[in-house]
């Protein structure tokens, strides 16, 4: 389910407590914040954006997909607006996370494969 601003930044933290199995302490330690904080937010209490940048760190996947989590949840949290052109989806941060520690051979086992995809796409 893709959130957006009307569902709240507390929604998404207790969905990503709830994905984790993780406690309002637990939360708290994984993130570097108190227990309170994590109450705090869950209950939509609007945080600052340095408490958004240490959330997004200690549930992201890598250093792109950090990224694009904060500016969601810069976004959730009524921070900033969404800026389309800059735009980068939380899966595609994955992707690029994950393909930045891969060898040539094995980019271009990708590329190969991701333009088997879009032909399969363009056929339909």
């Amino acid at each position: 389910m893709e959130l957006t601003k009307g569902n709240g930044l507390g929604q998404w933290l207790q969905q990503e407590c709830d994905r984790h199995h993780l406690s309002l302490r637990g939360a708290g330690e994984k993130t570097g914040l108190s227990h309170s904080t994590i109450r705090d937010i869950v209950n939509g209490n609007t945080p600052n954006p340095d408490t958004i940048k240490k959330l997004a760190i200690a549930f992201s996947d890598g250093n792109h997909h950090e990224q694009a989590l904060e500016d969601k949840l810069l976004i959730l949290a009524g921070h900033r607006t969404e800026r389309q052109e800059e735009n980068i989806s939380e899966p595609l941060a994955r992707l690029l996370d994950i393909i930045s520690d891969f060898s040539n051979e094995q980019v271009k086992m990708m590329t190969r494969f991701a333009d088997f995809l879009r032909n399969m796409g363009a056929k339909k």
